[in-house]
């Protein structure tokens, strides 16, 4: 897909990426820091679950990491116009950014301001059929998710390609990932491969493989978030907010 009003450099988009993603390619130890891994027999370049300090990592399905070069995002199923992005094409569609939580059914939260665009945006370029009411996502360490149409929509939701002033690392979902503040993290798919509209509800990952709903929806509890010593703290459901957030006006 072209970016509407300007001419796309491939070249300047993949340096880019290149250099502000650089470290996270290297082995922890050259940069004398622990790499955190969950599973020591998993090899250390592997996009696996970390504890790491200020935002753990998780992922379904170990795996090296999507080589931008050979990616795409394919826009299918009951539409008018199937897209297939490119990595530079996502640049193009209008940008929002915003401070939220990722809330983990561990109990932990983390907040980070993330940037990219609203489905909304999706939507427009593709014109759904009518009668299309679910979306479903697929990703390259083959997890899969689906919502209501309605969900996607929600002014708080983002297709997301960059976190905390750069872009995405590999270990938090890059290139393209979606946050759904609203949604436990394992709603909140990473690795975004394909998107597809359809007229009735497809898979789950973890109500197929595990003991999570479909839902996802935030429950009231407790929650005990990293960037505030873990202490417990008690939320309402929905998204998370804690008494040290600024919240959105």
């Amino acid at each position: 897909m072209k970016i509407l009003g300007q001419k796309t450099n491939r070249r300047f988009f993949l340096s880019l990426f290149s250099l502000s993603t650089l470290t996270s390619f290297f082995p922890a130890r050259v940069f004398g820091v622990s790499d955190y891994r969950n599973d020591k027999n998993i090899p250390k370049q592997y996009i696996q679950n970390r504890d790491r300090p200020g935002f753990f990592i998780r992922s379904a399905n170990p795996f090296m990491g999507v080589d931008v070069e050979e990616w795409s995002l394919s826009v299918r199923g009951m539409v008018k116009n199937p897209i297939d992005y490119k990595y530079e094409d996502l640049f193009g569609l209008k940008k929002k950014s915003q401070v939220s939580r990722l809330k983990c059914v561990e109990c932990w939260s983390a907040t980070a301001k993330w940037e990219g665009f609203l489905f909304q945006e999706l939507i427009d370029h593709v014109r759904p059929d009518p009668n299309a009411k679910y979306v479903y996502f697929q990703s390259a360490d083959s997890y899969y998710e689906s919502f209501t149409l309605e969900e996607l929509v929600r002014p708080r939701v983002l297709m997301v390609y960059r976190m905390n002033g750069q872009l995405l690392s590999k270990d938090h979902g890059f290139p393209l990932r979606l946050i759904a503040p609203f949604k436990y993290g394992y709603k909140n798919i990473k690795y975004i491969t394909s998107i597809e509209f359809t007229d009735s509800r497809k898979r789950n990952y973890w109500s197929n493989h595990g003991p999570y709903s479909i839902d996802g929806t935030i429950q009231p509890g407790i929650d005990h978030p990293l960037d505030y010593k873990k202490k417990p703290l008690p939320i309402n459901g929905g998204e998370v907010f804690h008494p040290f957030d600024k919240q959105p006006s």
